[in-house]
């Protein structure tokens, strides 16, 4: 276009037609900057003026003298559409940034967060890399905004976001996810991941603020769970569940911890056909559903989990034998699927028929694993997980060394997170008076030496 009109200018000397140079230079400016604009009209001024030179020599004339001026017109055009066009820029980005950010912590908002966890699952899946979900919450930051109002509340949350905008490495990010919620993505293995956690877990607890003596904790704590793509899911979706799930271990376990996320079930993928792994799969969506039916007794699978293993342990079983016991105490509650919500969740006692229907969920459960070749031996630990040692149980009222080893724990741990957790019939109770609830059923209802074990242990854990 500039060089069709040099062309015309040439051979009619139109002022007019010089005015669409014009154009160019004002795209020049606008749409890469004032500086490259204002060369770019320097540059047509001076051919129009070597033209000018060329043509009618160097005594100077109406045609230079109107060229010369008409090139400081374009400079001057160019300056200022170029300045319009960056501050047009940095408003755009100054809104773009405030629309992406918290207005109070100072980092990325749930909506980017989302945006961006897409975007970098789907770059991890291209570039076959880990990416890491580190996300945390303020312990009893409720309390504290309570009891100190919400402007001290803010503030807590301001200087958290002050520490993630300083201490998060680019490219990593962090963003305010929920109330008292943050979330770190960082393009890493869950080890540095747990690493880039502890680093800011401790910064967090020596923020110096007022009252922070009136927190149970004594100081600003914070739970942490970590998930890692693809070490534990291939879904970006997945995997913020999963970091969510191993936040809320953390917090029902012990508050003031990091916790990476733990399936005991993912262990059996590597031994498992496909169909078996389809199988497992779906057993911890049915796990899922169980807990989200059964609202007092959510995470209980994962704490009978925990015990069991304590126990297991501490009885001096091998490796092979503590991972067994595991992936049953894990499972013993999945025959609860077949049972309604209004059963579950009763806050009387059961009717003689609901009774029924409850006392069939090991035998359901037994069945459902059943298909999966390396669960076959998991399946009597189910099936008489609530067994009694004098012979007073269900389902099949089998006492003593009739009960298998494995159900004969998980019967112990069950009972003991039952009477440790809020129940719709009674409010749980601590530790210690659990143990001695267990204790007064030794011989009755429980492995008396499992009894002796776990009191033990549980005295351990306190010390």
């Amino acid at each position: 276009m500039v060089i069709f009109v040099f062309i015309f200018i040439i051979v009619y000397h139109d002022i007019y037609l010089k005015t669409l140079l014009i154009i160019p230079v004002a795209f020049a400016a606008f749409f890469k900057n004032k500086t490259f604009g204002s060369m770019v009209a320097l540059g047509c001024g001076l051919i129009l003026i070597v033209l000018d030179i060329y043509l009618y020599g160097t005594n100077f004339n109406i045609y230079l003298e109107s060229d010369i001026i008409f090139t400081g017109v374009m400079i001057i055009s160019a300056w200022l559409t170029g300045g319009i066009a960056e501050i047009e820029q940095r408003t755009r980005k100054v809104l773009q940034e405030m629309a992406n950010r918290d207005g109070l912590s100072g980092v990325y908002n749930h909506r980017y967060f989302q945006v961006y966890l897409k975007s970098q699952v789907e770059k991890a899946k291209k570039n076959n890399s880990s990416l890491s979900l580190i996300i945390f919450d303020i312990d009893y930051f409720k309390y504290y905004n309570d009891t100190f109002g919400h402007i001290a509340g803010d503030q807590i949350l301001k200087d958290v976001g002050e520490i993630l905008l300083k201490e998060i490495p680019s490219p990593a990010i962090a963003a305010r996810y929920g109330g008292d919620e943050f979330c770190i993505l960082i393009p890493d293995n869950s080890v540095a991941a747990c690493s880039l956690a502890k680093e800011i877990k401790f910064k967090i607890e020596n923020l110096v603020l007022k009252n922070t003596e009136q927190i149970p904790t004594g100081k600003l704590t914070i739970t942490v769970g970590v998930a890692n793509y693809p070490e534990h899911t291939r879904s970006g979706e997945e995997l913020l569940d999963l970091a969510d799930q191993a936040l809320y271990k953390a917090k029902k376990t012990n508050k003031d911890k990091i916790e990476l996320y733990f399936n005991v079930l993912d262990s059996l993928k590597s031994i498992c056909t496909q169909s078996e792994t389809e199988l497992l799969s779906s057993m911890k969506t049915l796990l899922s559903i169980i807990n989200a039916k059964d609202r007092y007794t959510y995470g209980h699978s994962e704490r009978v989990l925990e015990y069991s293993t304590l126990l297991a342990k501490s009885y001096g079983l091998s490796e092979d034998e503590v991972r067994l016991i595991q992936y049953g105490a894990y499972l013993h509650d999945i025959g609860k699927i077949e049972i309604e919500i209004n059963i579950l969740n009763a806050h009387g006692a059961l009717t003689e028929g609901e009774w029924d229907i409850l006392k069939q969920h090991p035998y359901w459960g037994s069945e459902i694993i059943r298909p999966i070749k390396s669960l076959i031996s998991v399946a009597p630990y189910i099936l008489h997980h609530h067994e009694n040692f004098d012979g007073s149980g269900y389902p099949m009222g089998i006492s003593g060394e009739e009960i298998p080893l494995g159900a004969r724990i998980i019967r112990i741990a069950d009972s003991f997170d039952a009477i440790t957790t809020d129940r719709p019939y009674k409010k749980a109770v601590s530790r210690q008076s659990a143990c001695e609830e267990i204790m007064k059923y030794s011989g009755s209802h429980y492995d008396p030496v499992l009894c002796s074990l776990l009191v033990k242990a549980m005295g351990n854990q306190d010390d």
